[in-house]
């Protein structure tokens, strides 16, 4: 077939949308569609959009892609998306739905409404967006006022089918509802996302789990998850319910018929199913209805309550789908979900439905997972492959605290997640990329956001802390010396910042209502009081907080190395000498000699508190003698010790602190197994956000926090022994704690994997170490009597 050039667009590709946007104008929906004609097949083709908030495109009424990366107004990114496929000679169109969120979220800027787009055929660019793209407002999209899912997340959908005209379609004659698009002043020129592309999975399969009939008591203006919450349930059996179930029937699995007869004097049925796991991804739903219905669609992780909690004190986790006639598939590209179980509330049924499936495509960040561990106990193995679950499950633009209540970047869950991720996955970009955005919402007084990107009214001043630690050990894990120094700058001139307010060589906790002094979600450490989850201290005079200052000293630390990696000696030696001040300021002022602890908070409107955290960050801040630390490590190591104890996520800097003391290995690792198995033998597919599960946070606990996935840290790093002991692994230690029998494990680095092999003797561990030959290994021959290099 010949070969002919497609003809060259004119003018670059512009910002449009349906108007001119406005303030207040938030959740809206809008359709575009472009029609194109191509000669013949292209060799290669690539779809390139941006747009402020997400989006979804069919080309040829196929799903090409969706997803936008989570990035700054004035810093636009683009998504690529290979459409060679599904591209045929003659007749193309190309079709996009654009959500505009508008409203600040944990992780997520608003800017102005838009759409960029180019298509680029064999390399010239065909089709890019102008005025001569049509547009219109979704007729199927509730517009503007529906409700937000949390505070940390953007809107519930409301979606109506019965509106939809096959606008996807290549025979489709636009209405009068089109017009032409609309170019916008925005003038940014988007670069590619920095990150690769989510990858979409097979849908999961669902299971139903219970089924019945409603009873609708909430008014029809509440929204739709309080309608849910408050509808009186009654169970049925399935055989009973469903017209196609019979009491021989094996546990009922989609596709299941019901009819309007079968109501009885109800509003409707409802319907659980079960996943099987936690998953993250877009809502599906593939029905076939005779004359219309409405589904609501809850989504969670909890059935503790024998239903999905819908409504949690302020949350609000359901959508509403209102049917058509006929078969109906319906896919919610422009949100990620995330949970175990979906509840089905359907109402207004008229005749029949045939619910053929409900439940979620899979949104998952492409990983190499090379990180291996396996050990005798088949307990820690389990341990291991759910912490790798955990933290893949909250990684998609960036690390997040939790996929199901909030999707949101804080800077002290992702340093524990990124220490996990080095040892998971070979995919290093995911940890700066993360960094970076924390990076660019440092503020004037030299503390970053809560969140990124995002902007919002307080932030944790420890937080921006463990940004500090985290950007050491990327620094360690990766050896990208060329990060650190373009972060440099930035560094030195929060320090600087930090340093005009040291009163007596300590840093005073920052005053206003902007700073909350969140240390742990323990009591005493969470800065709340016991009314107020959000009544945040506000300290008026001068208070100084141990943990802040430990891990000031332990920035301070951190930031002498990177500047020693990338030849910055003079200011090296400036924080060190810095560093040893605070240490000694620190001790004298936190240290209580009747307790032989350190007390947490000192000055105006501080409180009696005694954590393992305070004294964990003391020993790894180096505050206080050797005898000290060993005294303190012994309490530690004591259950009935009195103090405030580490929930799991803070369990971090206890564990590091009592692993310094190499006897202590058997501890550390059964108080992994006494904790962490406990979520596992409750049925938990994933680590929880604490130990009290769903009933945490006012019943808004969530079932999978990236956080909780620590144990594959502390199985890498001290299990098996490995961590790098120059920047990107040049040198490494090998140096097991003792504590486990038969180990064998694989380490990624940016060089190549490390594999390892431990039988415990009587008086050490036997190793067998495979390694590239660009590293050196640094074995400690007190644990390890005997190496060899396979």
């Amino acid at each position: 077939m010949k070969k002919t050039t497609p003809p060259i667009i004119s003018g670059k590709p512009q910002w449009i949308w349906i108007d001119q946007p406005q303030k207040n104008q938030h959740n809206q929906y809008v359709e575009f569609r472009r029609e194109f004609e191509l000669s013949d097949v292209p060799q290669q083709a690539c779809l390139r959009i941006s747009v402020d908030t997400n989006f979804a495109a069919w080309v040829n009424t196929e799903f090409a892609g969706c997803g936008q990366f989570g990035d700054f107004p004035d810093q636009r990114t683009f998504s690529q998306i290979d459409v060679t496929a599904l591209l045929k000679a003659g007749k193309n169109v190309l079709a996009m739905l654009v959500h505009y969120c508008g409203a600040d979220t944990f992780s997520y800027l608003p800017g102005d409404a838009g759409l960029w787009y180019e298509l680029e055929i064999d390399g010239k660019i065909i089709a890019g967006s102008g005025e001569n793209t049509l547009c219109r407002r979704s007729p199927c999209y509730l517009q503007k006022d529906t409700v937000r899912l949390t505070l940390q997340l953007g809107f519930t959908f409301n979606y109506d089918a019965s509106h939809n005209d096959g606008w996807l379609t290549e025979n489709y004659r636009s209405q009068s509802s089109w017009k032409n698009a609309v170019k916008t002043a925005q003038d940014v020129v988007p670069q590619q996302r920095p990150l690769k592309m989510l990858d979409l999975c097979p849908h999961t399969e669902s299971r139903i789990i219970a089924q019945g009939l409603l009873k609708r008591t909430a008014k029809p203006e509440q929204t739709v998850a309080d309608q849910m919450q408050q509808d009186f349930l009654s169970t049925r059996r399935s055989w009973d319910l469903f017209e196609n179930f019979s009491p021989n029937s094996s546990p009922a699995l989609p596709p299941v018929k019901l009819s309007d007869a079968r109501l009885e004097d109800s509003n409707g049925a409802y319907i659980v199913l079960d996943l099987g796991r936690e998953e993250v991804g877009f809502p599906e739903l593939e029905i076939d209805c005779t004359d219309g219905c409405v589904i609501d669609i809850a989504i969670g992780e909890h059935l503790d309550d024998l239903r999905v909690r819908s409504s949690i004190g302020g949350r609000y986790f359901a959508s509403r789908y209102t049917a058509g006639k006929g078969h109906q598939k319906f896919v919610h590209y422009l949100n990620r979900y995330a949970g175990r179980y979906i509840q089905l509330h359907i109402t207004r049924l008229r005749g029949t439905i045939e619910l053929a499936y409900a439940g979620l495509i899979p949104s998952e960040y492409p990983v190499s997972a090379t990180g291996e561990f396996s050990n005798v106990d088949s307990l820690c193995n389990q341990i291991w492959q759910t912490s790798k679950r955990t933290l893949h499950l909250c990684m998609h633009e960036h690390y997040e605290d939790c996929p199901w209540r909030e999707q949101a970047l804080y800077a002290n869950d992702s340093r524990n997640q990124m220490l996990c991720g080095y040892y998971l996955f070979q995919d290093y970009d995911f940890a700066r990329v993360s960094l970076d955005l924390f990076a660019r919402t440092t503020g004037e007084d030299g503390y970053q956001e809560l969140c990124s990107p995002m902007k919002f009214s307080i932030t944790i001043p420890s937080f921006t802390m463990t940004w500090f630690l985290a950007m050491n050990d990327y620094l360690m894990y990766t050896g990208d010396a060329a990060f650190i120094a373009r972060m440099l700058p930035l560094m030195k001139q929060m320090l600087q910042t930090y340093h005009k307010t040291l009163k007596n060589n300590l840093l005073p906790c920052p005053t206003g209502k902007r700073y909350w002094y969140l240390y742990d979600w323990a009591e005493g450490l969470d800065g709340t009081d016991e009314n107020d989850c959000r009544n945040f201290h506000v300290v008026n005079g001068v208070r100084f907080d141990a943990p802040l200052n430990f891990l000031y000293i332990m920035l301070l630390e951190a930031a002498a190395n990177m500047a020693k990696q990338v030849g910055e000696e003079k200011f090296s030696d400036q924080c060190l000498r810095q560093a040893g001040q605070l240490k000694s300021a620190a001790h004298k002022t936190f240290w209580d000699p009747r307790k032989k602890a350190y007390k947490s908070y000192v000055g105006d409107q501080a409180i009696s508190n005694y954590a393992e955290l305070t004294q964990s960050l003391a020993i790894l801040a180096g505050v206080g003698s050797d005898t000290i630390h060993h005294d303190l490590r012994e309490k530690l190591v004591d259950e009935q010790n009195g103090m405030t104890a580490t929930t799991l996520s803070q369990s971090f800097y206890k564990f590091e602190a009592i692993l310094i003391d190499e006897t202590c290995g058997r501890f550390v690792f059964d108080k992994i197994i006494k904790d962490w198995s406990k979520m596992l033998y409750s049925g938990a597919t994933s680590f929880w956000e604490t130990l009290n599960g769903g009933w945490d946070f006012g019943h808004a606990g969530s079932l999978c926090h990236g956080w909780s996935g620590i144990p594959a840290y502390f199985y890498g790093a001290y299990a098996l022994g490995i961590k790098p002991l120059q920047p990107g692994f040049k040198s490494f230690a090998i140096k097991p704690i003792l504590g486990m029998s038969e180990l064998k494990g694989t380490i990624p680095t940016v060089h190549g994997n490390i594999k390892i092999t431990l039988d415990k003797a009587r008086a050490g561990y036997s190793a067998t170490v495979q390694a590239p030959e660009s590293i050196e290994a640094i074995v400690d021959r007190t644990l390890v009597t005997k190496c060899t290099t396979a």
